[in-house]
């Protein structure tokens, strides 16, 4: 007689018990295991599928998958054909105890194979691992952006204020984001990292209208008010032009202040254009428009009047800067010269790969420089010119200086 027959029922009931938690847990090892597993090797192939074609792991995961299929079936299996139960006699007992202690090992022993594998290609396994964690948090990185989004909208709702220039941020955050979350390893990371890099400038100008755009709305009348002087202030110089463009024609040639010619038209629509823009604004906030023309309208007035007061000051400024010249043109040569030589030492002293290709353009920049006194002969030299190119070479110096330490 066995020696599971031989026990008392209780303890031969104890005994079988302790054999199916046993099977219960070798079961949920190899299940673990295999889930482990599965879930590694899909991810190995969805990420590096070229290097899961050449590689072992796949089809000896697939023999072992295959494998554990078939014991869990027997393990189901003989759970319908030996159900536990406190009523079973000695006979079921004994059965369902031979049943448990036979299939319980042989579900750990498969599950100690599937283990092995993870040790025997760990490093694989590894760079997995990194691969998915990386997927994971750029697709966390972007959810994020686009969670700065939706506060910045709700932060401006909040406002009462019609935004217009936020539903275009709106947009095109929903679709960023639907790349962001439908992103499989196939398309590689570039197109995630994209659609966050995308998602990251979005939440930067949605959190930056949400900041501005209530203080340029409460501070529109008073900016309003301000172009308004400013645009008087400016129209006041407008007289000063005739008066300062004669000054040019009478004590320089021709090519000095040719340019000039049309600032003053160039003031006066510029001005006028401003004033249409202030115009607009009123009319528009009387009406109760929401505030993005408005603003814009601004804007525009602001730029329109820049230009007519960059226009009315030009040929005074020109009047300035030429005297400057006639009265010492070696002056400005000398500046230019300094600058350049400062360079030409940086290069000689500071030894560089590359450096003879820089040394060669402050060269011929010396040789442009070198020309210049020749445009200073004659009755009624071009000093406008002379004060371009000397500019233009210490652009060009300030260019190969950068290029230099750029080396």
């Amino acid at each position: 007689m066995s020696d599971v027959a031989s026990r008392s029922p209780d303890s031969q009931r104890e005994a079988t018990r302790t054999a199916l938690d046993q099977l219960m847990l070798d079961f949920q090892h190899l299940d673990s295991s295999q889930r482990t597993l599965r879930g590694m090797v899909e991810s190995f192939q969805a990420y590096l599928p070229e290097r899961a074609a050449s590689s072992g792991l796949v089809p000896r995961f697939r023999v072992l998958d295959q494998e554990a299929e078939k014991l869990i079936g027997d393990y189901l299996a003989t759970l319908d054909q030996h159900p536990f139960d406190e009523s079973l006699d000695q006979r079921g007992l004994g059965a369902a105890h031979r049943a448990y202690a036979e299939v319980g090992p042989r579900l750990a022993k498969h599950a100690d194979a599937l283990d092995q594998v993870v040790l025997d290609y760990d490093n694989e396994l590894t760079r997995i691992g990194q691969q998915v964690k990386r997927g994971r948090e750029l697709k966390e990185a972007a959810a994020a952006q686009a969670r700065r989004v939706a506060d910045a909208a709700t932060t401006l709702r909040e406002t009462g204020l019609e935004v217009p220039e936020l539903n275009g941020i709106l947009a095109r955050t929903r679709a960023a984001a639907v790349a962001a979350n439908d992103w499989q390893p196939a398309t590689g990371f570039p197109v995630l990292e994209q659609a966050g890099a995308e998602l990251a400038g979005l939440a930067d100008a949605a959190e930056k209208l949400a900041q501005d755009y209530p203080q340029r709305v409460a501070k529109a009348r008073t900016r309003r008010t301000s172009l308004r002087t400013a645009l008087e202030a400016v129209e006041s110089r407008l007289e000063r032009i005739p008066a300062d463009m004669a000054v040019l024609r009478r004590e320089f040639s021709l090519g000095n202040w040719r340019d000039l010619e049309k600032v003053e038209p160039t003031a006066r629509e510029q001005l006028a254009l401003a004033q249409t823009k202030l115009t607009d604004f009123d009319r528009l906030v009387e009406a109760g428009a929401d505030w993005s023309l408005p603003l814009r309208l601004l804007d525009e007035a602001r730029a329109a009047l820049d230009t007519a007061k960059t226009q009315v000051g030009a040929p005074a400024d020109r009047v300035t800067a030429l005297r400057a010249v006639k009265a010492d043109p070696e002056e400005l040569l000398r500046k230019v010269r300094f600058r350049l030589r400062d360079a030409q030492l940086l290069v000689t002293n500071t030894r560089k790969p590359g450096g003879d290709a820089v040394a060669r353009e402050l060269d011929s920049l010396a040789r442009r420089l070198d020309g210049l006194r020749s445009g200073l002969q004659g009755a009624h030299p071009d000093y406008w010119a002379l004060l371009q190119e000397a500019d233009r070479i210490t652009d060009g110096v300030k260019v190969q200086v950068e290029r230099f330490r750029g080396l």
